[in-house]
């Protein structure tokens, strides 16, 4: 009898071992967390970087019914609103692009790593226009398209309403992001700028193959469609580009510096 009563107690666990065995799984899980968070993580960017890639082709599509040209920049227009904005005809550049891809308001606009309550988190490129005095730009202008930063992930706060920006609150749902008068994708480290993802931001180039970046890189980046290595703030104006065409675009302005 005696011996039979050992072997019931023999069937449990005291305290001693339950308390090993929990400690041992919270040790497991706390290695295995960090894993889990970048795997998620990595399979955002991986999403970001697909409807990246679906827009290009939904510009690719845009370009073959206007003779090779992209939708036009201007200024801010509400997703959905009657197609005009602050000071400039409408209506936005993507919903010009509607027809070809899908509506404004899209889960595809959205980056999955970007707060949430800020929708629309592509830009199109229009430092070049602006600077030239013109609104939209052509697939054979492009000399150096595997290089020029057609789109990308929009990062910086000028072009998004408090709490995360500082644009004006009827610029909320802007459906026409651009960089024609602030960068749009700034990056870590960079005034105003962040990393949307571990890997870096999105960009959508102008052969439409996407890659992400930490920084920009003059070997692989340039906002100029037919120069290498030029940064947003050092985008010339130039003379001889046709077609110009009048601005009355009025930014925001930044403010002179953010905490």
């Amino acid at each position: 009898m005696i011996a039979m009563n050992r072997q019931r107690r023999r069937l449990g666990f005291s305290l001693i071992e339950l308390m090993v065995v929990i400690g041992i799984i919270a040790i497991l899980i706390g290695l295995l967390m960090p894993a889990v968070i970048r795997a998620r993580e990595s399979a955002k960017q991986v999403q970001c970087a697909a409807q990246l890639r679906q827009l290009g082709q939904a510009f690719a599509n845009y370009a073959a019914h206007f003779q090779g040209h992209l939708p036009s920049w201007s200024g801010w227009h509400v997703a959905g609103g009657d197609g005009t904005g602050e000071d400039d005809p409408g209506p936005g550049w993507t919903e010009q692009l509607a027809p070809f891809f899908a509506a404004p308001t899209s889960q595809v606009y959205n980056c999955p790593s970007f707060i949430e309550g800020y929708p629309i988190n592509y830009f199109l490129s229009a430092r070049y226009l602006r600077q030239n005095r013109r609104r939209s730009l052509a697939l054979g202008e492009m000399k150096v398209s595997s290089e020029f930063i057609l789109s990308g992930d929009t990062t910086d706060g000028h072009l998004y309403p408090p709490s995360f920006g500082w644009a004006p609150l009827y610029t909320t749902d802007d459906c026409d992001k651009d960089d024609a008068v602030g960068p749009a994708l700034s990056f870590f480290g960079e005034e105003h700028g962040f990393n949307v993802h571990r890997a870096g931001n999105n960009v959508l180039f102008g052969d439409f193959h996407v890659r992400p970046f930490t920084r920009f890189d003059p070997k692989d980046l340039t906002y100029h469609p037919r120069e290498r290595g030029v940064n947003w703030h050092d985008v010339p104006a130039d003379e001889s580009t046709p077609d110009p065409l009048p601005l009355s675009y009025n930014a925001s302005q930044r403010p002179p510096s953010q905490g």
